[in-house]
């Protein structure tokens, strides 16, 4: 959403010039930033601008620290908690647009949209508030920097696709659930460091993303829905919008990181608006040779002036990305990707009259298959057990699984294990299409699901395009089965006994039940890189097949302890109120925390009555003074009832009282929890 200044040198929203009719950002750019500066919030305030008044004053539970952006609808501030000092992102409405009920309903349809599609690559809005006098969401705090640091220099595809194939992820999700974000620009990218790898991102700002076919004014108080510089043709002539839209825009970001340069530098309103609806942008490797020829064809069809001509769907358009990086090799503009939908907007896999089809199974825009039945073994959620499943249509991009019965969520993340003719490989997989037992009849095929490859590397698809391509035509004899490799052994036998087995994900890794979330991802790290070393070994086959299962249980066990809200659904099946309490110190929110143990509750009732006089003995014993004996009342009932925020709060009050202090190694001796309060 861009606030357009017409009659002023200064733009109101972000208090720079412009020039008569330019557009405006949404949020104002990094002060100062560049290309790996981190700051701690999407935008940064100039030093110069007046005082604002909404700091320092208090909204909900939070108090407004400073502003960190500002843009046509509202400004966004850091807050802390008044009583715990946990940080997030406010976002209030402009004084002066609060009386357009269309503007303060836009604020309830960003929280709506937001909360409807739930991905890890799109920001979380915890709390809404419509009412006079500020309407405002209270949204998670990200530390990171927004895309708009890294525009004006081009960047390699290499750092590019990465980025764009996490936003692709997300709007594949949103478009799932039937909303186009509408304003897809390079200040709603922001990139969060995570470890050491790539950056994460977050899209922002779905202020404006619509439900297809709702209603919705489409202007009021001079605010242009979109940003003329990324609006797709179809968009700015107010004709019906679908998911290809945001496509266009992915288009129009990826030029501009690829080349340091928009596709149509016009200044003002009606010159960027007429450019794209009528002219062809100059070819990206015009401007910067080093762009692969196959990367710039499919930011060329991303940016085709029809909806039919570019991408069918995000998930097209994120695989083509990812398989012109791998190639770098020149490819036709009309074979990049899928093929084009279908007349009359059929959803690709939709069954039709005429010839048998073979339906996409796996990853959208993957070439080659093989049909051959394969057995493949699945963990379907972390410390669960590896699952048989008969796999087919394997290809570079994923591999079909045939399943009846209760299949798992779409977009789940699933460990697969695949007997490739060069050996067991596990790959980490996302699942993305289900087949019902009706559409599997109309299509002739198997019901089940198909799972599409996270990421995939270059030695990945060279495995399973060497497994497809099967024996030579004269084969040579068989390689003798290698022995088992005697230092391999050692080291596996080391670790069979913690690595194995039906231990919890702490015994994997050799930790104690209310370890921090940080030591615990540290450790699976050095345990992930001490195992790998071996994958370089001449082991034998079986060698091989155990490693990969260690493997697998000590990336489980990472990803589940060192995450706040996995672990404490974890950690409260296993009545670990301590682990629990180590994920409220880490960020867990209350309506988090509420959230889970709704479900806890639903799972185990009977528990949590149980629990609740262990909690009113220990209440007693506390007002009487005998505080250890309050103590162990507390903990037997954080036992039964982990999640239970008001007694893991006097637990820990007690615990200080008592001057029991974390075990040696603890980091964050003085750490608090949301809802502690000061204590004694």
């Amino acid at each position: 959403m861009a606030e357009v200044a017409r009659n002023e040198r200064t733009c109101s929203a972000c208090g720079r010039g412009h020039g008569e009719g330019t557009s405006c950002d949404t949020l104002v750019r990094e002060a100062g930033g560049g290309p790996g500066k981190a700051v701690e919030a999407p935008a940064a305030v100039a030093a110069t601008e007046e005082v604002d008044p909404l700091v320092g004053t208090q909204m909900g539970s939070f108090r407004l620290v400073r502003r960190v952006g500002r843009g046509g609808m509202g400004s966004v501030y850091l807050a802390e908690h008044v009583s715990i000092g946990s940080r997030v992102a406010v976002k209030v409405l402009h004084e002066h647009l609060t009386r357009y009920p269309e503007l303060v309903q836009r604020f309830h349809a960003e929280a709506r949209a937001v909360n409807l599609i739930g991905h890890e690559n799109i920001v979380s809005i915890f709390d809404l508030n419509a009412a006079a006098p500020r309407p405002y969401l209270i949204m998670e705090f990200l530390e990171g920097a927004p895309l708009s640091a890294w525009v004006g220099t081009p960047l390699s595809a290499g750092a590019v696709v990465p980025m764009l194939t996490q936003v692709c992820d997300a709007l594949h999700a949103a478009h799932a659930r039937g909303i186009v974000h509408r304003d897809l620009k390079p200040d709603n990218i922001f990139l969060v460091k995570r470890g050491r790898g790539m950056p994460f991102v977050k899209v922002l700002d779905f202020g404006i993303a619509k439900l297809v076919d709702a209603s919705m004014p489409e202007t009021v108080a001079g605010i242009i829905v979109g940003t003329p510089e990324y609006m797709a043709p179809e968009q700015s002539l107010s004709r019906k919008l679908d998911g290809r839209a945001d496509l266009y825009a992915v288009g129009v970001i990826a030029y501009q990181l690829l080349t340091g340069r928009l596709p149509f530098p016009d200044e003002g309103l009606t010159a960027q608006l007429v450019a794209h609806q009528t002219r062809q942008p100059p070819a990206p490797r015009s401007i910067c040779p080093s762009i692969p020829s196959a990367v710039e064809a499919v930011v060329l069809r991303a940016l085709a002036k029809t909806p039919e001509e570019r991408f069918p769907h995000a998930l097209a358009l994120r695989a083509a990305l990812e398989q012109a990086l791998a190639s770098r090799t020149p490819v036709p503009r009309a074979a990049v990707g899928v093929p084009r939908p279908a007349p009359g907007g059929v959803p690709p896999g939709t069954p039709a009259t005429g010839p048998r089809r073979t339906p996409p199974l796996a990853s959208p825009g993957a070439s080659g298959g093989k049909t051959l039945p394969l057995p493949v073994q699945v963990v379907l959620q972390p410390g669960a057990q590896p699952r048989a499943f008969t796999g087919s249509d394997l290809s570079r991009g994923g591999v079909f699984l045939h399943a009846t019965g209760e299949l798992p969520p779409l977009f789940a993340q699933v460990q697969v294990v695949l007997p490739l003719s060069t050996g067991p490989l596990s790959v980490t997989c996302e699942v993305v299409r289900h087949v019902s037992p009706e559409q599997a009849q109309a299509w002739s095929m198997r019901p089940g699901f198909g799972v599409q490859f996270v990421a995939p590397s270059a030695a990945l698809k060279a495995r399973v395009e060497q497994h497809l391509a099967g024996p030579p035509a004269s084969p040579p004899p068989a390689p003798r089965e290698p022995p088992d490799d005697a230092e391999a052994e050692r080291a596996l036998a080391l670790w069979s006994g913690q690595l194995t087995g039906e231990g919890t994900h702490y015994a994997v890794l050799g930790l104690s039940p209310d370890v921090e979330l940080e030591p615990a991802r540290e450790r699976a790290r050095e345990l992930w890189t001490a195992l790998s070393a071996l994958r370089q070994r001449p082991l034998s086959r079986g060698q091989r097949s155990r490693l990969e299962s260690m493997l697998i249980r000590v990336r489980d066990a990472g990803d589940t302890l060192g995450v706040p809200l996995r672990r404490a659904r974890y950690d409260a099946r296993l009545g670990n109120g301590r682990g629990v309490a180590r994920c409220l110190e880490a960020g867990l929110t209350a309506a988090q925390t509420d959230a889970l143990r709704r479900e806890f509750v639903a799972e185990q009732p009977r528990a949590v009555g149980t629990a609740r006089v262990h909690f009113l003995t220990g209440s007693a014993l506390e007002r009487d003074g005998q505080l250890q004996r309050a103590l162990e009342a507390y903990e037997r009932g954080l036992e039964l009832d982990p999640l239970e925020w008001e007694f893991q709060q006097r637990r820990r009050v007690v615990d200080r009282a008592l001057g029991t202090r974390p075990p040696p190694g603890a980091r964050n001796e003085r750490a608090r929890f949301p809802g502690e309060g000061t204590g004694p």
